[in-house]
């Protein structure tokens, strides 16, 4: 069986250990991710990995938490939604990091919150992400550009 290729929607990754991940399949399109993935969480005390999805609809809403973040607001993305919910929460700013909350919860009432010290490029990061996976499925699902 072959590994498929796998692409980054999220990517969090503290600087001392840590990170929360969102990785998509690849669809039956060579080079264009599935909505469907795994949702990683990690740090020294758990390590956790669930299926996951994401539509086209799901990108603005998590450009929405990272616009929030940066304003120094709480966030949570896909609250309401039948998968797991990621929140952050901005705990303090420095000049060169920032130290975050994140929030993983999912419908079965599992809750995990991992502290992170990220350096303070890391919602840039996480736009660079989100961007490159509306480019690549802005032919396959136009609603992407929204």
């Amino acid at each position: 069986m072959e590994d498929r290729e796998r692409f980054t929607l999220l990517r969090i990754t503290g600087k001392y250990g840590g990170s929360v991940a969102i990785e998509l399949d690849e669809s039956g399109v060579s080079g264009v991710p599935d909505t469907s993935g795994e949702l990683m969480v990690h740090n020294d005390f758990v390590a956790g990995l669930t299926h996951t999805y994401v539509e086209p609809y799901d990108l603005a809403p998590w450009e929405h938490v990272l616009d929030e973040v940066e304003a120094g607001r709480d966030a949570v993305w896909r609250e309401h939604a039948r998968v797991a919910a990621i929140g952050i929460q901005l705990v303090d700013r420095e000049d060169d990091q920032d130290h975050i909350t994140v929030t993983v919860a999912d419908q079965q009432a599992t809750r995990v919150a991992i502290s992170l010290e990220v350096n303070r490029g890391w919602i840039e990061e996480q736009r660079q992400l989100l961007h490159g996976i509306r480019e690549t499925w802005k032919h396959v699902h136009p609603t992407v550009l929204r």
